[in-house]
């Protein structure tokens, strides 16, 4: 593009992707750790199946949320505090 407003829109698409691109690096950073830590957990050669639970749609959000706040995933919060009750097999 060219042009007044075509300079503009570049300028604006490269600082989008940018940002992209750094938020990109941040997860990509810290994903790997959580999901080794989760890997770890379980077996290589086994598996995984859904666990499913019917709560109420307020408190699935209240921890989803919390999660969040903590950096976690709901999958990671729930494995832990079943494998501190019960163990592993």
């Amino acid at each position: 593009m060219t042009g007044k407003y075509g300079d503009l829109l570049k300028k604006a698409k490269q600082s989008s992707q940018e940002s992209v691109d750094s938020k990109t690096e941040i997860q990509q950073d810290v994903k790997p750790e959580i999901q080794q830590a989760v890997k770890e957990s379980i077996q290589p050669e086994e598996k995984e199946v859904s666990l499913t639970i019917k709560v109420p749609i307020s408190w699935r959000q209240h921890w989803v949320a919390e999660c969040k706040r903590e950096g976690k995933t709901l999958k990671e919060v729930v494995t832990e505090m079943l494998t501190e009750k019960y163990g592993k097999p």
